[in-house]
């Protein structure tokens, strides 16, 4: 399999890499802004004008028919500059439900697709189990599901508009993740008005959920190679006894390691969504081993870089903490690097 990217991936890679770096610096990551913050509607809208809503959409619903390497790479680049909105669940997993559904898809989700490609709606797509519901107040809307991560469930859904933050908006809560809000489940999930999603077979449903958690896992490839960045130019204008630290072997057989382990993942992550786009036979099993790869990948990486920056690095003040916390909180959302690896044990020995 090629994995060299053609000129017009390259060209997206390059764009979206480019556009956060300019819309959503860590200094406003830090923020963690609602979407009640005019701010942060004009960066949604943009990211909507961008294309970047319509990847995966129906052609119907004007999608632009793309594949999931390409959503990666712009989910790896949201992942970089620590994004702060929920762009997997809007812009992979409930288009992907819609064009699965087909005719027969509650009127209800095709009005949220609808809204989530004009840049107005912002969707998070959380489980009913979830204790912690992620993007409180930073998006317009959260998907509830039942059976989103047990395939032996019925497929169902509940929309519930998000509450608006109080104004003026609170500092940023103290959670695993500075840079996103969370808040307790507001209503019991037996309140909720659910609509069923019969219409989409096992086939389908199974496609739509490995490419939601693939889109976290490039986020976590974001996540990683930025810190690794941010860990290497440091390494090279820190000057310890005469000569950079990262000149000793100490500081630069871990840089090395941490960035095998980035290029290890983003491979394992790039060959997963070529076998999930074209259905390949070993697609269940490459979606299991780019999950650990990412989550070992992102986890080792960010680690390496608190260390590399001493004692500095474990402050909040400094940007390798936040990369740091967004990886673990991506890791415990996927289920960690133990269940991960599982599943790649399961599959491989079925």
């Amino acid at each position: 399999m090629d994995f060299a990217l053609n000129d017009e991936q390259q060209m997206l890679q390059e764009s979206a890499r480019r556009f956060f770096a300019d819309h959503h610096p860590l200094a406003r990551a830090r923020k963690a802004l609602p979407f009640s913050a005019p701010e942060q509607q004009r960066l949604w809208a943009d990211m909507a004008g961008m294309g970047w809503m319509a990847l995966l959409a129906p052609e119907s619903m004007d999608g632009l028919g793309l594949g999931l390497t390409e959503a990666c790479l712009v989910a790896e680049a949201a992942g970089g500059q620590l994004l702060n909105l929920p762009w997997a669940s809007s812009a992979v997993l409930v288009p992907l439900w819609v064009k699965a559904a087909g005719k027969n898809a509650p009127e209800a989700l095709q009005s949220l697709l609808s809204g989530i490609l004009a840049g107005e709606r912002a969707v998070h797509c959380v489980d009913a189990g979830d204790r912690l519901w992620n993007f409180a107040a930073q998006c317009t809307d959260t998907v509830v599901v039942r059976g989103l991560n047990d395939a032996s469930q019925p497929l169902q859904v509940a929309i519930v508009p998000a509450a608006p933050a109080p104004a003026p908006a609170p500092a940023p809560a103290a959670g695993l993740d500075p840079t996103l809000r969370q808040e307790l489940p507001p209503r019991a999930a037996n309140a909720l008005d659910w609509l069923d999603l019969g219409a989409i077979d096992e086939k389908d449903r199974e496609h739509a959920r490995s490419a939601w958690r693939l889109m976290q896992c490039a986020e976590l490839v974001g996540v990683a190679q930025a810190a690794l960045l941010l860990g290497a130019g440091y390494a090279a204008e820190r000057v310890q006894f005469g000569k950079p630290i990262g000149s000793y072997q100490a500081i630069k057989h871990q840089l090395a390691n941490a960035w095998m382990a980035v290029d290890n993942a983003r491979l394992a992550l790039w060959y997963a969504t070529a076998a999930l786009d074209g259905g390949l036979p070993d697609a269940s099993f490459a979606c299991a081993a780019a999950e650990f790869t990412a989550i070992e990948g992102a986890q080792l990486t960010t680690r390496t870089v608190i260390q590399v920056h001493g004692g500095m690095g474990f402050t909040w003040e400094h940007d390798a903490h936040l990369f740091l916390k967004r990886a673990q909180l991506l890791a415990i959302r996927l289920g960690g690097a133990s269940g991960a690896l599982s599943r790649v044990e399961a599959l491989a020995l079925a």
